[in-house]
């Protein structure tokens, strides 16, 4: 319904239809340009709920504002200092510059701090780790170790948010220190450890080559 209403959604170069809405469950992203009336959207969904006999919670909308920063600036403060801002829900949510929204597991916003959006998984994928040191694992049990935990904690934010240079380090520096019961200097090197067994390593998860792959996958979906 959406996509056939009269909202305009946002034009993409070389895209045959603009961006009206996305669904996933229960998820809805609607995306709005400058010329859209919020309630044109309200109408759409008040027809789809009656018709599916559903609710949508107008009180967990939030909205993240596009275009030039004094446009997302001006929007911001006008919506948190009068409560409105056109037709737009005023029990939203509305995010500033640095203020990530949740969608379907990816952090979106303006102006995000990456690795802040990283810490809590990393901090995680620690916890994980020391709670399996206890269990005195051998260097071949800390190597699935790290490919469950470090690597499958880690994989889906990879796939949607990519790991910054920094939080690849720090991923690492984790890596490193529980395989090696957090010495100073490790016996062997990391390069070394990622190499398969008939080449003289370990088949360490390397983070650099994983991510590399998460990119070329997304770069064939692109292009198919």
């Amino acid at each position: 319904m959406i996509r056939k209403s009269d909202i305009r959604g946002i034009n993409i170069p070389h895209s045959a239809e603009a961006l009206k809405a996305t669904l996933f469950a229960d998820d809805t992203t609607s995306f709005l340009s400058a010329d859209d009336d919020f309630a044109d959207l309200q109408k759409v969904l008040d027809t789809w709920c009656g018709a599916a006999k559903a609710r949508f919670n107008i009180a967990k909308t939030e909205i993240i504002p596009i275009g030039t920063p004094e446009f997302r600036a001006g929007m911001v403060s006008t919506y948190r200092v009068t409560g409105a801002w056109g037709n737009y829900p005023r029990s939203a949510r509305i995010a500033a510059d640095g203020e990530p929204v949740r969608i379907l597991g990816a952090w979106m916003g303006n102006g995000l701090d990456e690795c802040e959006i990283w810490s809590p998984k990393l901090e995680a994928i620690r916890n994980m780790l020391e709670k399996w040191t206890r269990s005195r694992p051998t260097l071949e049990g800390k190597r699935h170790v790290v490919q469950m935990f470090a690597g499958g904690m880690s994989q889906f934010l990879t796939t949607v948010q990519r790991m910054p240079r920094a939080v690849i380090t720090r991923l690492t520096a984790i890596i490193r220190g529980y395989l090696w019961n957090e010495r100073h200097t490790p016996p062997v090197r990391m390069e070394q450890m990622y190499l398969p067994v008939g080449r003289g390593g370990f088949g360490i998860l390397d983070l650099e080559a994983r991510n590399d792959a998460i990119d070329v996958m997304w770069l064939k979906s692109y292009l198919n």
